[in-house]
C-alpha cells in the first residue's frame, strides 16, 4: 500500500467531508415538531442527497424511510468503494454491512436491537479476509468498525452508546491518517453515523405523528 494509491479518493473523500452537516443544522433539526418539517429541514441542506427521490407516502412510513435510506447508503458506499484501488474495493464494500448488522438483529419496525456476538464476529473474519496482502496494521484498520459497532471489540451493545465520542475519535482518525485505508473507513463511519442520526430522528417523529381517527362507516 502506498500513499499514492489513495490520492485519488482522498481528494473527494475530503470534498464529502466538507459537506457533512454542521451543528447548527442537526440542532435545527433536533428543534422541529413535526417529520414534514422535519424532511423540509433536512431537504435543503447538506442532508438533500440523503432525502430526495422519496415519496410523499414513504417519506411517513417507518418502512418507507428505512429501506429509502438503506438503499441511499449502500449507492454511497459503492461510489466511495469505485475510487479506490481494485484490491481494496470489496472490504470498503462489505464494510457498508455494519449499518444493517442491528438492523437484521430485530424485525420490529423503527427499531434495532444489539448485534448478536456471532454476527459480529462472523463479519469481522469476512472483512478481514477480504483486506489485501500487506494492508497494514490490522487492529487500526478496524478501528472504525468498533468505533461504529462496539461489539466487534466485545462490548454488549450493538451501536456505539454514544455517538458524540465516537465521532471525535473517527474524525481524529480521518484527520491524522489521510492518504490510507483508514481514512476511507473512517469517513464511511462518519457517514453511517450520520445516516443513524437521520433515521433516528426522522422515524421518531414519523412514530409520533398522530394517526387520523377511523371515519364512522
Amino acid at each position: 500500500m502506498t500513499r499514492a494509491d489513495f490520492a485519488y479518493a482522498q481528494a473527494r473523500l475530503q470534498a464529502r467531508h466538507g459537506r457533512l452537516p454542521p451543528t447548527p443544522l442537526w440542532q435545527a433539526l433536533e428543534a422541529s415538531r413535526t417529520a414534514a418539517h422535519y424532511l423540509a429541514l433536512a431537504s435543503s441542506g447538506p442532508l438533500a442527497p440523503w432525502v430526495e427521490g422519496l415519496a410523499d407516502a414513504a417519506a411517513h412510513d417507518v418502512h418507507g424511510i428505512e429501506h429509502h435510506l438503506r438503499q441511499r447508503w449502500r449507492a454511497y458506499v459503492d461510489e466511495v468503494a469505485r475510487w479506490l484501488p481494485a484490491r481494496w474495493q470489496p472490504a470498503t464494500r462489505l464494510f457498508g454491512d455494519l449499518v444493517e448488522l442491528p438492523l437484521k438483529a430485530t424485525p420490529q419496525p423503527g427499531g434495532s436491537a444489539p448485534v448478536p456476538p456471532d454476527a459480529a464476529a462472523r463479519w469481522l473474519d469476512g472483512w478481514q479476509r477480504l483486506l489485501p496482502p500487506a494492508a497494514g496494521d490490522a487492529a487500526l484498520l478496524r478501528r472504525p468498525a468498533e468505533l461504529l459497532l462496539p461489539r466487534l471489540r466485545g462490548a454488549s451493545s450493538g451501536r456505539a452508546a454514544q455517538s458524540e465520542p465516537a465521532q471525535h475519535a473517527l474524525l481524529r482518525l480521518f484527520r491524522r491518517h489521510g492518504l490510507s485505508a483508514l481514512a476511507v473507513f473512517a469517513h464511511l463511519a462518519l457517514v453511517a453515523l450520520m445516516v443513524e442520526r437521520l433515521r433516528g430522528g426522522w422515524v421518531v417523529r414519523v412514530l409520533l405523528e398522530p394517526r387520523p381517527e377511523p371515519q364512522p362507516s
